[in-house]
């Protein structure tokens, strides 16, 4: 094998990143409130804000890409194993966000596990309640880029979710779904 210049840099970019990741999950799990699994690798610049009484815990052997950000908001966000959540998506754990084991998250998805309640014109909305039902994503799921997940829904086991789609409401197994709303076209 030819050791190259960009071969170099490559590796040891890698090793650096290895180092910081495993320093930031030992600080991370010096806190009650988050836990991070052996093997997982955390980027720079990532955010993991939790608010009294919420936790964060995050499985074993997953990916927590650059810009990436976690708000517990009270609430809890689980992570299963061998997990993955790319560049600049936001996940909010108001009403609890639980994530399965060989989950991909691609670039730029939100998260939100909780809805304004708007129903009485006399006073703002920002003065409403919320509505946390929560949102759980089982196992062998693929999230497509630009993808928006609302509050209250199940995606089930199997399932592909195209990019830019919006998910309104709960999936069946191994579907595969697109569009504002998300639809159903195929099973996989």
């Amino acid at each position: 094998m030819k050791i190259t210049i960009p071969r170099l840099i490559k590796f040891f970019y890698r090793k650096r990143e290895l180092c910081i990741s495993k320093i930031l999950r030992i600080l991370y799990n010096a806190s009650p409130f988050i836990s991070v699994g052996k093997g997982t690798l955390i980027n720079r610049n990532i955010t993991l804000n939790v608010t009294y009484p919420g936790r964060i815990k995050i499985g074993k052997n997953c990916e927590l890409r650059k810009g990436c950000q976690l708000w517990t908001y009270g609430g809890d966000i689980t992570i299963g194993d061998h997990s993955s959540v790319n560049a600049y998506t936001m996940i909010y754990g108001q009403g609890s966000v639980k994530i399965g084991n060989y989950v991909r998250i691609a670039t730029q998805c939100v998260i939100i596990p909780s809805n304004h309640i708007f129903s009485d014109r006399n006073v703002p909305i920002t003065y409403q309640d919320l509505e946390n039902k929560g949102i759980i994503i089982e196992d062998d799921v693929w999230i497509g880029a630009g993808v928006r997940i609302l509050d209250g829904v199940t995606i089930a086991r199997g399932c592909v979710i195209g990019a830019g789609s919006v998910v309104t409401k709960s999936t069946e197994e191994f579907g595969v779904y697109v569009g504002v709303p998300a639809r159903l076209i195929k099973k996989r």
